[in-house]
C-alpha cells in the first residue's frame, strides 16, 4: 500500500487515513485544545499551559495533524513551535 506524502496531502487538502485535527483556543495564560478522529468524533480535549514548555510537551509526540489555531497575540510562536512538529 502506498503511503500519502506530506507535501501530497497538504496540497490537495486530504488527510492520510487515522490523521487527527486540533482546534486550538489560545489563551494569555491557558489554551484550549480539541482533537477531533478522522469521522468527525471528539476524542479528546483539555487545556494546557500557553508556553512554549507546556505546547512542546503536550503536542511533540503527537501525530502529523491538521490544526486550526486561532489567530492573536500568541499565534506566530505557537505557529513555529506546531511547525517543528510536523
Amino acid at each position: 500500500m502506498k503511503k500519502a506524502s506530506t507535501t501530497a496531502s497538504r496540497r490537495s487538502g486530504k488527510l492520510p487515513d487515522g490523521q487527527l485535527t486540533i482546534g486550538l483556543d489560545l489563551g494569555d495564560r491557558s489554551s484550549f485544545y480539541c482533537v477531533l478522529n478522522r469521522a468527525g468524533e471528539v476524542i479528546q480535549e483539555e487545556r494546557v499551559p500557553t508556553s512554549p514548555e507546556a505546547m512542546k510537551k503536550r503536542f511533540e509526540k503527537m501525530p502529523a495533524s491538521r490544526i486550526a489555531l486561532e489567530t492573536g497575540t500568541h499565534s506566530p510562536w505557537v505557529r513555529r513551535l506546531l511547525t517543528e512538529f510536523a
